[in-house]
């Protein structure tokens, strides 16, 4: 499962099909569900998206962070120690 993109493995079930939508970046949500449920569906994909860009954003700086981890190492090495 490890450097599998979750987006890609779920990549079907979020495809909009019907209903309504206003903007691309609304989801698919059935016309008979209850404004409750509608609300919390809307609540609970904004915080998985937001979420998703944090974790992309910790993604790049921890892979900025192993290059300059790398580059240390060689100079290390290079220097003898």
């Amino acid at each position: 499962m490890e450097g599998r993109d979750i987006g890609s493995l779920y990549s079907d079930v979020f495809k909009q099909t019907g209903g309504k939508s206003k903007t691309k970046d609304d989801v698919y949500i059935p016309k008979d569900s209850s404004h409750k449920t509608q609300s919390d569906l809307s609540k609970l994909f904004k915080a998985n998206r937001l979420l998703q860009k944090e974790l992309n954003e910790t993604k790049a700086e921890l892979k900025k962070e192993k290059q300059k981890t790398s580059t240390l190492e060689k100079k290390l090495k290079a220097s003898g120690l």
